[in-house]
């Protein structure tokens, strides 16, 4: 498994994100195979969840995993802000 990071900014934050990308080869043709790693490659409890598969390039799923993960950071930071406002009107009544 080829496995690769980025680091993704949105809203003044930035977070760490890993990925692991498998291929399958027939008739000279690719299938990658993309895989979300739920903490860094060398930990033992990483663990990968697929999150596309049928790419027939490289860096088609690597476009594809910095989107998935500028959306699931955005959507993070979206909740984080709304637990935030939630508590604060809480705390004034």
């Amino acid at each position: 498994m080829y496995k690769f990071r980025r680091r993704i900014y949105a809203g003044g934050k930035s977070m760490e994100f890993w990925f692991g990308l498998t291929s399958k080869s027939r008739d000279h043709h690719s299938n990658y195979t993309l895989f979300l790693l739920t903490e860094s490659p060398d930990s033992p409890f990483s663990y990968a969840e697929q999150i596309g598969s049928g790419f027939h390039a490289k860096a088609d799923a690597e476009r594809f995993a910095i989107q998935y993960a500028k959306d699931l950071f955005r959507n993070l930071l979206d909740r984080e802000k709304e637990t935030e406002e939630k508590d604060d009107n809480n705390q004034l009544q």
